[in-house]
């Protein structure tokens, strides 16, 4: 589900760059429409206390169960939620679409009850 990028390789759909941080959390993003990497992305990590660049991989966002709820912040323009990814490391998405998610879902010890994938800063259920 995870491979090293390469650079010019043409995302497929479905497919995101992904990097983690020590802390297990993540980042996923597409390439820019010119086939760039974002600048955002490229930059991730570094004012954290990473030594080098960290590693970018593509992966395949599947319908996966287990995903479950760490934390919540408030941003300035944004809020947003929190979540580990069923492959061990930590997103964001919207907290509106958490939100939704919570009203439409079962949640058990934190867990969202089905199939989700991310999408775009969205969970998004099978």
């Amino acid at each position: 589900m995870m491979k090293e990028y390469i650079e010019g390789y043409e995302l497929k759909d479905g497919e995101y760059l992904l990097k983690i941080r020590d802390d297990s959390t993540g980042f996923m993003t597409k390439l820019n429409k010119n086939g760039t990497i974002p600048k955002d992305f490229k930059s991730f990590g570094i004012p954290y206390g990473c030594k080098e660049e960290l590693p970018i991989y593509v992966i395949e966002e599947t319908y996966m169960f287990g995903w479950k709820l760490v934390s919540w912040r408030f941003g300035m323009s944004m809020n947003w939620a929190k979540l580990m990814h069923p492959l061990g490391f930590t997103v964001e998405i919207y907290l509106q679409n958490f939100l939704n998610i919570v009203n439409e879902n079962t949640i058990i010890n934190g867990v969202i009850q089905g199939n989700f994938k991310w999408v775009y800063s969205n969970l998004i259920k099978e």
